[in-house]
């Protein structure tokens, strides 16, 4: 087997990295100045309260493939198209944290940077663009296994020095036939899952467009990687290995996706399809099979509010690399309103999750246990009260399965169920529309998990 699906799985490196008590964000779609050169417009023009959130305008710029140009001299003929120059942008993230844990002990920590990734992207084309990032990660894994073991990942927080990795890819052909959007992608992701290759809404449906880190049902599942204070890195941290060496815990990290995709949009509407499979290599890989993705959405404006109601929906199975055959079993559902209260941007996010349990002769992608179904929903809450300075409110609960099998035979002894909640309160401020100051204060409850983390960050890219 190639040597690059050692990577496979790597998504699972940054909840992971909460359990040690470094609160991250390495690979989060926050603003990207690239745009901003290449539009000649301000950060805040796509984005609303704060970056990531985007607003109508930055819906219609990433509907359009990135291709949307400005000011900045342009490259043109023969079918030509290109920017003067490759817009590129560094977006790094600084952040003292605290955490306590169920026995009142305390834990303090500083990342300068916490992160730090390159991001490439913009028009390559009349009607073509692209998103590259490159996450300098702190972190590697080692020794991961196969796809078909079904083994877990050795994970090593200090395994080796940082190093700039492909996080993201992806391409976009977009063509307006008669007033809709109709587009065609390629992507890669390492943890975002298929949802990568197209995503307009900020209510989490992919995990690097949301809100508010943690706040959404989708990663609270592991549906796909979120970086930070989240359940499902509050789950992992309350697990121990079985004293018993012949029994391992089974459990899946659903973040790395490769695929195809089709989209179509209008201006209140916008559907995707996907052909993907659940791995990410820097080389060709052999004899996939896909599964399938679909997206839809409405969003209508009603009383000068911007709503959003969708649902996502994962089917079929996939293969790779002549290993086993995993089902990809899921459904979603998510609601957004955006708009102003008083004259001050205010922002409601919905979002409510289901992976059934794996039948027994199949693993589920999304699910791995036999013993219930995975399932979450979340709330999150946010609104301006002066100029560039919100305040936020979520609260998310999930019930999260796992199975104790037999490392020789995978027959499963025993299943658990982890039920937990996660509390936020937040705050950020607009230094400038590219400096974000943040303040998150997050309390999980249950299946042991009694926990707080208290962390303040400062955001910048250029």
């Amino acid at each position: 087997m190639h040597s690059n699906f050692k990577r496979f799985m790597r998504g699972a490196i940054p909840s992971l990295m909460v359990l040690a008590g470094v609160v991250v964000d390495m690979n989060r779609a926050e603003a990207i100045p690239a745009f901003a050169r290449q539009t000649s417009q301000a950060c805040t023009a796509c984005h609303t309260q704060h970056f990531p959130t985007l607003n109508s305008f930055g819906r219609m710029f990433k509907a359009q493939g990135y291709t949307m140009g400005g000011s900045q001299e342009s490259v043109v003929g023969d079918g030509l198209n290109l920017p003067g120059v490759l817009n590129a942008a560094l977006v790094g993230r600084m952040a003292i944290e605290q955490t306590k844990d169920k026995s009142g002990k305390t834990a303090k920590g500083i990342g300068f940077p916490a992160s730090l990734s390159l991001y490439f992207g913009g028009r390559i084309g009349e009607n073509s663009g692209f998103l590259m990032e490159v996450p300098f990660e702190g972190a590697k894994v080692v020794n991961a296994t196969p796809a078909d073991s079904n083994k877990p990942v050795d994970f090593k927080p200090d395994a080796g020095p940082s190093i700039a990795q492909l996080g993201s890819l992806k391409w976009n052909y977009v063509k307006d036939i008669k007033g809709v959007n109709a587009g065609l992608n390629a992507y890669t992701s390492s943890m975002a899952g298929p949802s990568y290759g197209y995503e307009l809404l900020s209510t989490g449906a992919m995990g690097m467009n949301v809100a508010i880190t943690g706040a959404n049902a989708m990663g609270a599942i592991g549906m796909h990687m979120e970086h930070g204070s989240t359940l499902m890195g509050a789950f992992m941290g309350s697990m121990s290995a079985p004293s018993n060496p012949m029994m391992k815990m089974r459990m899946n990290m659903a973040g790395p996706s490769t695929g195809l995709g089709a989209s179509a949009q209008g201006s209140e509407w916008f559907v995707y399809y996907s052909a993907y499979f659940g791995a990410q290599a820097m080389d060709t890989v052999p004899d996939p099979s896909f599964a399938h993705y679909l997206r839809a959405v409405w969003m209508p404006s009603f009383a000068g509010w911007d709503l959003g109601v969708g649902t996502q929906i994962y089917a079929g199975s996939f293969a790779y690399a002549g290993g086993n055959e995993y089902d990809a079993k899921a459904n979603t559902f998510d609601f957004q309103a955006q708009g102003d209260i008083a004259g001050m941007a205010t922002g409601l996010y919905i979002t409510y999750a289901r992976a059934p349990k794996s039948d027994g002769g199949k693993l589920n992608w999304y699910n791995f246990s036999e013993g219930g179904a995975n399932a979450s929903y979340a709330v999150l809450y946010e609104m301006e009260v002066i100029s560039r300075l919100s305040l936020n409110v979520g609260y998310t609960n999930a019930t999260y399965w796992v199975d104790k099998v037999n490392k020789n035979t995978n027959m499963v002894m025993s299943s658990n169920d982890l039920k937990g909640t996660l509390t936020q309160l937040g705050a950020n401020y607009l230094l400038a529309p590219n400096k974000r100051l943040g303040f998150k204060y997050a309390s999980f409850g249950g299946a042991d998990l009694d926990s707080t983390v208290a962390e303040l960050d400062l955001t910048i890219g250029f």
